[in-house]
């Protein structure tokens, strides 16, 4: 039963890192002509090869594969006033790209969580193990698009209220990254479902849309404006759940490859119109 649910996304998953191998492979640098010469907005976002390279979003992936190590904090409230869940937690996360279109992260959360009526607890969350693979055929153009599967693990605990451990959540997703001048805006598809699931536990199916717009407001700092939208399916259908996410990246240091930021989660409608939240991220590009 298992199999017969991962064989499309496993598929998908092969398709494009098959399609994102064959476009990265390594092409002769060009050689700007007599009189050019490369201006700084290019190498800002490309490498050291010259591939497409997006700065990495706060709350939404970079569509860009990375090979970089992050460390999140992360406060959340959710629900009415008479209602309310608390949860403050830690992420680290670990990404690898194995070349400019195919990278394999994983993230593991600890989270400790407070809700009315209920004392106090903490846990692992469920990890994430993510293949994302991505086109480098319109570069210069400054047009990503790509794609992938996470694996959402049963590390949590069902007893505590935090993540599961038992059912495997599954997320194929589309993405595409575009760069006009300073502006880099970024969109993520996604379909997410649940199997191995509990016997008379019913699968949990969703689609959501995350987004990013961002620009550099001096060398030193870049303005983030980020959008979540979400759509529950099936029978546990309800509202379509919507929150922004306004913040800054910083670079104090020289050295670019390390960086930081912090974004405001604010709750529009459905579940999250009372949610309200901080994340505060570094980063390390290696």
């Amino acid at each position: 039963m298992i199999a017969s649910s991962l064989l499309p996304s496993l598929a998908l998953v092969v398709i494009v890192a098959a399609r994102a191998r064959a476009q990265a492979a390594p092409e002769a640098p060009s050689l700007p002509a007599a009189g050019e010469h490369r201006d700084a907005h290019h190498d800002a976002h490309h490498d050291e090869h010259g591939h497409l390279h997006f700065s990495h979003p706060l709350v939404t992936e970079s569509p860009s594969p990375d090979t970089k190590l992050r460390l999140d904090y992360l406060w959340t409230r959710t629900g009415a006033s008479t209602d309310r869940t608390t949860e403050h937690g830690v992420r680290v996360e670990g990404e690898f790209a194995f070349n400019p279109g195919l990278s394999l992260a994983l993230t593991v959360p600890y989270v400790w969580r407070s809700a009315t009526g209920a004392s106090a607890t903490q846990s692992f969350g469920n990890a994430e193990l993510s293949l994302k693979a991505a086109s480098v055929r319109w570069g210069e153009q400054g047009l990503l698009v790509g794609g992938g599967l996470s694996a959402g693990l049963p590390t949590g605990d069902d007893a505590r209220g935090i993540g599961t451990s038992q059912s495997v959540e599954l997320e194929p997703f589309v993405d595409l990254g575009l760069q006009r001048g300073g502006f880099q805006l970024v969109g993520f598809g996604h379909y997410g479902t649940t199997v191995h699931n509990p016997s008379g536990v019913a699968t949990d199916r969703e689609l959501a849309f995350d987004g990013s717009l961002l620009h550099p407001v001096t060398r030193l700092a870049e303005a983030l404006l980020e959008v979540e939208v979400a759509r529950p399916l099936g029978d546990a259908a309800s509202a379509t759940a919507t929150s922004i996410a306004p913040g800054i990246k910083l670079y104090p240091f020289p050295n670019r490859s390390l960086m930081a930021g912090v974004s405001a989660l604010i709750g529009l409608g459905g579940e999250q119109r009372h949610g309200r939240g901080l994340l505060a991220s570094a980063f390390y590009h290696f």
